[in-house]
């Protein structure tokens, strides 16, 4: 093999199919014959390029074309994508050898977009005779924006609209050497039966603008670009890179199929855009009078360049969220289907062990099938083997806040105490952080559970909600190894579920409080009893007060009930403050020592304690009395 008379100089990011198709029209070549020139037969087709080409090139196929063209090896190599395999996961997974037939939906190996500024070239001798390069990132859907230009990319030529579907060749008729590069090279119909031919629109030309004008992208949107170019090169770790665009790539895989469930994360003209995306494809799938159906998994970035951006846009800013696992959950259940059996979970699977860390422990709650323990109306079995739902109570341990949370300031203990609960549940027995809030006894008809909400909070006091996150796992990975057996919470919450203290053994407990001097008793009567029921409940399940059960109140007319209601927490203030006056401090001593034993009963038998009966209260089991 003889090196060819004439060549040319590569150009900064071009790709292999800008390179043929400009050396060709030089030489007056077709590609094909520069390749088979190269001896790349045994990867070559008689009419056509396989789009393998352009991801990668073995040792002797690079050498080969290196000496045809004059070039080095690392200038042919630089021509592929392979530089980018470990950053842009769809390289890889599109290679020869990978197990996958066809290249991957997110790379346009024959039919990039394109900037037609670029095309046309910078005025240079030989960019003015062949134009200037097809880049290599326009193969890549996360290009959508020509950032030098300040303008989105050309997704189809605007004389013949093609390409409408993707060949599978890496270049249009590869054995035509009359086109030049910047013509567009697909094949039309002639309605004749003459030979085809192409159509040869000139695609560094704009065409006229339609009616509304061509949308341009906003500066945010530049930005937004040139952040994702930033990630296919250092100093970013190739591994955060491409775990950042599998995440990437989830997400933007989730918003599509729920859409319009993500259009508050856009812009009105990007989610427009979107909207019309979304319509099209639909009609061609899931479109049931004229509601979409959220039974197909949309997967495919959007060919059409604002649409993309809209769609890998609100992605990223779904990325961005404080509260990541909440913010999936909204969106996986805009599902018609139970989440563990939606479309996006199963594509989930294929990539739970290439997504990032923090996006696998946002999606795991969310994403595993369970099975019900008890029947019917049973709990969910548990996802993790480390602890299990029961061990958590509905109001962390001062112990575990103590040690792990309290050093996060500017937050209130009781939301770090409440979340912190809720999100470890949902840990461990998956779903919605409600079902998870419900489990521990927080009910909507007390307290609507939204974790968001506690982040925007953390976000205003200037912490970082991943903060709290890192502590819950330390907290999380501390209860595989606890320095003393689990409580079983939920045996606890189950036998008080509506317990109140019985007349008698109240009566019996604040028959041993001390006589207090003066003319006016303490008021010992059923608001006080339900009072001290609701303190031991606290201190049994650990609960919060705001939850516990008022089966006493509940018996009360209504302008009782009200009036109970009012003087609820000035009661409760007296019992929990730190120098109580004398009556609740005596009365705080003989229910706390009655909640200690109370739950060593529960512990050891588990049945559901008789708000008529209780436990007897006698000397010999309760020696305080």
């Amino acid at each position: 093999m003889h090196p060819l008379p004439r060549s040319l100089e590569p150009m900064s990011g071009e790709s292999l199919v800008s390179y043929l198709l400009r050396l060709g029209h030089r030489l007056g070549l077709p590609p094909l014959h520069l390749i088979r020139a190269a001896g790349w037969t045994e990867r070559v087709y008689a009419h056509h390029l396989p789009g393998g080409l352009l991801l990668d090139l073995t040792g002797p196929q690079t050498e080969a074309f290196a000496r045809l063209t004059r070039q080095t090896a690392e200038e042919v190599s630089a021509l592929t994508l392979t530089q980018w395999r470990d950053r842009y996961p769809p390289i890889a997974r599109s290679m020869p050898g990978s197990g996958h037939k066809r290249p991957d939906a997110w790379l346009f190996v024959g039919s990039p977009r394109f900037c037609p500024s670029c095309l046309a070239g910078d005025g240079t001798p030989a960019q003015q005779l062949h134009g200037g390069p097809w880049q290599k990132l326009w193969h890549l859907p996360v290009a959508f924006a020509c950032v030098k230009h300040q303008t989105y990319l050309e997704s189809a030529c605007p004389y013949c609209g093609q390409p409408h579907a993707t060949s599978g060749r890496l270049i249009e008729r590869a054995n035509d050497h009359t086109l030049h590069p910047a013509q567009c090279r697909w094949t039309i119909d002639t309605q004749t039966h003459e030979r085809t031919r192409a159509c040869g629109g000139r695609l560094d030309q704009r065409a006229a603008p339609p009616p509304g004008g061509r949308p341009q992208p906003t500066p945010d949107i530049l930005r937004f670009q040139q952040s994702l170019l930033a990630r296919l090169k250092p100093p970013i770790p190739a591994t955060d890179a491409a775990e950042y665009f599998t995440d990437l790539r989830l997400a933007t895989a989730l918003i599509s199929s729920t859409w319009p469930q993500g259009e508050h994360l856009l812009t009105t003209a990007l989610a427009e855009h979107v909207t019309t995306h979304i319509h099209s494809a639909s009609e061609r799938s899931d479109t049931s009078n004229g509601r979409l159906q959220y039974s197909r998994l949309r997967e495919a970035p959007p060919r059409d360049p604002v649409a993309c951006a809209g769609l890998l846009h609100a992605a990223h800013s779904m990325l961005e969220a404080g509260d990541l696992s909440e913010c999936l959950s909204q969106f996986i259940h805009a599902f018609s289907k139970r989440p563990t059996r939606t479309p996006w979970v199963r594509f989930f699977a294929g990539y739970e062990h290439s997504c990032s860390r923090r996006f696998r422990n946002a999606a795991e709650p969310l994403t595993h099938a369970f099975r019900k323990i008890g029947g019917p109306q049973g709990t969910r079995a548990p996802l993790r083997n480390d602890y299990r739902p029961e061990h958590i109570p509905a109001y962390l341990e001062p112990d575990w806040y103590e040690r792990h949370f309290a050093p996060i300031i500017g937050i209130a203990p009781k939301v770090l105490r409440r979340t912190a609960a809720v999100r470890l549940v949902q840990w461990a027995i998956g779903g919605p952080l409600g079902d998870a809030a419900a489990y521990l006894g927080i009910t909507p008809d007390r307290m609507q559970f939204r974790a968001n909400t506690d982040y925007q909070r953390w976000e205003r006091a200037g912490r970082d909600p991943a903060e709290f996150e890192s502590v819950l796992r330390e907290l999380s990975a501390e209860l595989r190894t606890p320095r003393r057996p689990l409580i079983d919470y939920q045996r606890r919450r189950e036998a008080l579920r509506d317990w109140a203290l019985p007349p008698d053994t109240w009566d019996a407990l604040v028959s041993e409080l001390p006589h207090i001097p003066g003319p006016i008793r303490p008021a010992v009567g059923d608001r006080k009893r339900q009072d001290a029921s609701v303190f031991i409940w606290v201190q049994v399940t650990q609960g919060e007060h705001l939850f516990a059960p008022r089966p006493i109140e509940a018996e009360q007319p209504q302008h009782s009930q009200r009036e109970w209601a009012q003087r609820r927490n000035i009661t409760w203030h007296h019992l929990v403050r730190p120098n109580p006056l004398r009556h609740y401090a005596d009365l705080r001593k003989l229910l706390t020592e009655y909640a200690y034993q109370l739950a060593r009963d529960i512990d050891s038998s588990g049945e559901p304690i008789s708000t008529v009966n209780g436990p007897e209260l006698t000397h010999s089991e309760h020696p305080w009395l």
